[in-house]
């Protein structure tokens, strides 16, 4: 199914999701958060990059405004002493006014959204198992070339199943397996999309101790499959990778929540191109200021270096675990019942289609929040 046809099935499944809720069952509903998003954005973009996935513009910097409308929201079915069933959607509208350029001037449309859900279930005294899964869309008109980057369209299916363990002297013990598949749009100018499918399996462990504050450590193991990508190797054709992470995360939450963490990443190939190792530092800071308002800071800070330097590395567009330094700092507060405004700027720094070059986006939003259930 094609991206756009698959993200007007999922949005229309949200939406059923959201507000057809069989009557019988509306009694046992808890809605977790209905959201409504609207808001404008100034943005700016910098560095004349080289792309898979749209002819090339001269331009090195460009601008855009943009507006935005989103829904998101959960609910909770089932909720008891032994299990838990849930759904949460995510959708919105991106309209971009794009300047800068001078090929053409551009317009591009994007249209995003998500349905997830969520099963737990009691193991006895052993533990509880989860099973999350989920399926995502994305559709973009008018994609402009670098270096206003907008991840394609594609659409994304995938799942994975955790066992958390009951506290044993004190320290929680965890494990999980997932998976993912990635189809990417392609249309007759850019069939080039094609090379960046996967199919993604993994696995992780994890302890976390303390109560207060704690400390979660945790190692995993990726593997992921480009069926599209060869190795110009006969005897190996298509490109698997190998992707080793090991990572730590402090938490305390109380008046204040705050969160650092590092991680690193080791990915290796049968094909040399994308092979590398990364470093991120995350953190994470949320503070309540007098007058109602409150403040919020994450960021995330990443340091790559390529085994082997090449001018034909093929990534996934927007890969954010590991190739992207991104900066956001928010401060909102009540303007009336239900509703919230907001003011955040953001930083991001990351590689596009091709590897080991870099664009920047600068971004100042004003957002405004309604939650009907307040």
């Amino acid at each position: 199914m094609k991206p756009r046809r698959a993200l007007l099935v999922l949005l229309l499944s949200s939406v059923c999701g959201a507000f057809c809720i069989p009557g019988q069952l509306m009694g046992q509903v808890t809605w977790q958060d209905l959201v409504f998003t609207g808001g404008i954005s100034a943005e700016w973009y910098n560095g004349n990059l080289t792309a898979v996935t749209a002819p090339a513009d001269p331009a090195t910097e460009a601008s855009a405004a943009v507006g935005e409308f989103g829904l998101r929201g959960g609910v909770i079915l089932v909720d008891d002493e032994r299990r838990t069933f849930g759904l949460q959607f995510d959708s919105g509208l991106r309209q971009f006014t794009a300047g800068g350029f001078v090929v053409r001037e551009y317009a591009p449309r994007e249209l995003v959204g998500r349905l997830d859900f969520m099963y737990r279930q009691t193991a006895g005294s052993l533990g509880e198992i989860w099973v999350l899964g989920g399926v995502a869309g994305r559709g973009v008109d008018d994609r402009p070339p670098m270096p206003l980057f907008i991840q394609p369209g594609h659409n994304t299916i995938d799942g994975r199943v955790r066992l958390r363990l009951y506290p044993i002297d004190g320290v929680s013990y965890d494990a999980q397996l997932f998976g993912e598949l990635a189809n990417y749009g392609t249309t007759d100018l850019t069939p080039q999309l094609s090379l960046l499918d996967r199919m993604v399996l993994g696995s992780e462990v994890g302890a976390t101790w303390g109560s207060d504050w704690t400390i979660r450590g945790h190692a995993g193991f990726r593997y992921s499959e480009y069926k599209n990508q060869g190795t110009f190797d006969p005897d190996d054709p298509l490109r698997r990778d190998k992707t080793f992470n090991l990572g730590a995360t402090w938490t305390l939450q109380s008046t204040v929540l705050a969160q650092v963490g590092v991680e690193g990443f080791v990915n290796r190939s049968n094909s040399s191109r994308p092979e590398y190792n990364a470093l991120t530092l995350r953190t994470v800071v949320s503070v309540p200021l007098p007058d109602q308002f409150s403040l919020n800071f994450s960021a995330d800070l990443t340091a790559k270096s390529y085994l082997t330097e090449t001018e034909d590395v093929l990534l996934v567009p927007g890969e954010e675990a590991d190739n992207a330094s991104v900066v956001y700092l928010e401060a909102s507060r009540p303007l009336f019942v239900n509703l919230d405004g907001a003011v955040r700027f953001g930083w991001t720094r990351a590689e596009a289609e091709a590897g080991n070059e870099y664009y920047e986006r600068f971004g100042a939003s004003v957002l405004f929040r309604y939650r009907p259930f307040n």
